[in-house]
């Protein structure tokens, strides 16, 4: 008790930082934050390893199996919905190859000088998406969405 009394009157000073400490405290500072901010949950171009690597917190592969991240934007659609998608690209895009070369032959008439229907290629463009919506459809099923 005597001694905290006695050091009680006394005022305590303490170190005054220099500027040399605080440019030091500054450049650590900002070394650690960007650092940090390169964390598991943050995207950094540094970060990426490999061949097409997975974006942070959006993993392809879950224990071996295909997530619904792989489907990029389509990953918020059912599988129904996408199988329904699927069938019918590949509907439109059949009639377009079909009517295009076998039931209203246009390369005849590009022979004869006149021009072809357009709608047809524009309609065939739809077959290979259907394949894209039909291999999204299965990885959806495969996920029980």
């Amino acid at each position: 008790l005597f001694s905290a009394l006695r050091r009680g009157g006394r005022s305590v000073v303490k170190a005054a930082e220099t500027a040399a400490e605080q440019r030091l405290f500054e450049s650590v500072y900002l070394d650690y934050t960007s650092e940090y901010l390169k964390g598991p949950m943050y995207f950094q171009e540094d970060k990426l390893q490999g061949f097409l690597p997975d974006y942070p917190g959006n993993p392809m592969f879950k224990n071996g199996k295909m997530t619904s991240n792989a489907t990029g934007n389509l990953k918020t659609f059912s599988s129904n919905e996408l199988a329904f998608l699927s069938v019918l690209f590949f509907g439109i895009g059949l009639y377009g190859n079909i009517q295009f070369n076998y039931l209203d032959p246009q390369w005849a008439k590009v022979d004869i000088g006149e021009n072809f229907n357009a709608t047809y290629v524009y309609e065939s463009f739809f077959l290979p998406i259907s394949f894209f919506f039909h291999i999204a459809a299965y990885i959806q099923k495969q996920n029980g969405k």
